[in-house]
């Protein structure tokens, strides 16, 4: 969710009074006729695998933001990612609403899942997402005093309700399509599976090539 230049102005001037340089802004949109996919939430058993193999099949790379939690619970699963190619981001400890937590644990969010990921992967990870996209100036800072920079998303089609059937799906994103798309999908629900094939398929034909969150940042 978006916030105004008011917020980020403030947090500009609160972290240089500081003494410190400035965070980067969160990252709300790609570069011309592209689209980066991500996947929020994971990773879950019996989900990520067909993602993976769908991406594999179509050649396309793309950016997964893990919960610290499951993944220390299946390790394999983000190495299965990261062999693919893929970007495997921040997506938060345990998914809490980071505006609604006391300040003293907004920090330990970011970093026990970075953390996380660097025990299994080897390095830490360089970009991150806010569960619900909910942030505020300290969020931002906090995730900057990690070496986080924030994701957002330009295209939401809310498949997270998994009583949309995968045809819908695939349309709902398809009518949707921008240049410089951020596409937010999510790990652990099955009509998300189906549709990915036509949501790749169709941006294609479209005329778009696919991005990851790492290849806007550059």
């Amino acid at each position: 969710m978006k916030k105004s230049a008011v917020c980020w102005a403030m947090l500009i001037l609160a972290v240089i009074g500081a003494g410190a340089a400035p965070a980067r802004p969160p990252l709300e949109k790609g570069n011309g006729r592209t689209v980066a996919i991500t996947f929020d939430d994971g990773p879950r058993p019996g989900f990520v695998e067909p993602v993976l193999d769908i991406l594999r099949e179509k050649g396309v790379k793309a950016t997964f933001f893990v919960v610290g939690r499951y993944a220390a619970q299946h390790p394999h699963l983000v190495r299965a990612m990261a062999a693919g190619g893929h970007v495997v981001a921040n997506h938060t400890f345990y998914h809490n609403n980071l505006t609604a937590l006391p300040r003293e644990n907004v920090h330990r969010e970011w970093r026990l899942c970075s953390e996380t990921i660097e025990s299994i992967l080897g390095e830490k990870p360089r970009f991150a997402r806010p569960p619900g996209g909910q942030y505020n100036a300290f969020v931002v800072d906090q995730a900057a005093a990690e070496g986080l920079r924030i994701v957002l998303w330009t295209n939401n089609p809310g498949d997270y309700n998994d009583s949309l059937r995968a045809p819908e799906l695939t349309g709902k994103v398809l009518a949707k399509a921008a240049p410089g798309d951020i596409l937010l999908l999510h790990v652990g629900v099955g009509p998300t599976i189906g549709a990915l094939p036509g949501i790749i398929d169709g941006y294609r034909r479209k005329g778009f090539s696919f991005v990851t969150v790492e290849d806007i940042a550059r």
